[in-house]
């Protein structure tokens, strides 16, 4: 491979997928692309290249960023990042969401599946803790191709002795020939979409916790900026980010702020988005609140349109936007003790 060749190939794949590749990965890349070669039946890198020029090309480009992007994962990665979830995520969110009984949990770039099978199988875990309970799981990834092997579950011996507890694998896990398939039961719990991070994911709403790890340190520094401005987005004001444990949002986004004291790379919103002590339930209560609820409140269309754009980036309502600010302002009279004349 050329010098002109590997920098068009990372051009797709950064318009693809906004990952950035390694100077010393063009070997790599050229052994990674050879199916593609065939697939296509093209003689050489460089006819390839130049197909990439052409308007038609599409799926061509599709396909060349999924061979060279890096689907890395194994089941549990990280198993303190795990125990976390479980041990305290979960249970401060059952709490606060004790009114609605529902939780939603984003794997974003969820690669052949093991993180959200991982979960699937540690809310399996729980047992009868989360009888009545609605908790979806969604896994999206860029890649056709590494989301068909992940919804089909199945992974070679290889793939099953990276992180899986042996009890696990009898548990959850069937023989299907050489390999080992997920089991109905927790492949159902896990919804597969299609989904580019570096496009709009408005549509899939909000989430209580999205893991996104081990993604930024692919991207670039725009791309990460613009990633974590749609995750802020997307994550409930008292939702939990998950990055890697080599990742961070410092210099990068203003938006979040790490969990002091905690595991690396756990993140809540700012305080600008209204993250610290609000429950979920309580937000729910204050979107019902009556429509003159705030009669007594008297804003002029300036302020009432830089109030309501203020409470949209917070995930609110303007009612509940307006009703956190009285209860602050409740809580810090109270605080404060009577006023002495």
């Amino acid at each position: 491979m050329r010098a002109h060749e590997f920098q068009r190939i990372g051009e797709v794949l950064r318009d693809h997928s906004g990952a950035v590749l390694g100077e010393n990965t063009m070997a790599a890349v050229a052994v990674k692309l050879g199916p593609v070669l065939t697939e296509f039946d093209f003689p050489s890198m460089t006819h390839l290249t130049m197909a990439l020029s052409q308007p038609d090309s599409g799926r061509l480009r599709q396909r060349v960023a999924e061979a060279v992007a890096v689907p890395e994962s194994y089941f549990f990665r990280n198993k303190d990042c795990f125990a976390y979830i479980g041990d305290v995520m979960l249970p401060q969110l059952m709490e606060r969401r004790a009114g609605v009984r529902r939780l939603r949990i984003w794997s974003a770039a969820c690669s052949t599946g093991q993180e959200p099978y991982s979960l699937a199988m540690l809310l399996a875990e729980k047992g009868r803790a989360l009888d009545g309970w609605s908790v979806e799981i969604v896994a999206t990834d860029f890649s056709q191709a590494v989301l068909g092997k992940a919804q089909a579950g199945q992974y070679s011996q290889f793939e099953v002795q990276r992180g899986l507890p042996v009890k696990l694998l009898i548990k959850y896990f069937e023989k299907f020939g050489p390999l080992w398939q997920v089991k109905s039961e927790i492949r159902e719990r896990v919804d597969f979409r299609a989904q580019n991070l570096l496009h709009s994911y408005a549509q899939l709403g909000r989430f209580d916790i999205i893991l996104c790890r081990n993604v930024l340190i692919y991207l670039g520094a725009d791309q990460r900026t613009s990633v974590l401005g749609q995750l802020a987005r997307s994550l409930a004001p008292d939702g939990y980010l998950v990055l890697g444990a080599a990742e961070t949002t410092l210099g990068v986004s203003t938006e979040f702020q790490r969990v002091s004291g905690q595991l690396g790379g756990v993140y809540r919103l700012g305080a600008g988005y209204g993250a610290e002590g609000v429950k979920a339930d309580r937000l729910a209560d204050m979107d019902r609140a009556p429509a003159g609820a705030f009669r007594s409140v008297r804003l002029d269309p300036v302020t009432a349109d830089r109030l309501e754009a203020k409470a949209r980036a917070c995930g609110m309502t303007l009612s509940a936007f307006l009703a956190e600010f009285a209860d602050l302002g409740l809580r810090t009279e109270r605080a404060s003790g009577p006023k002495k004349d």
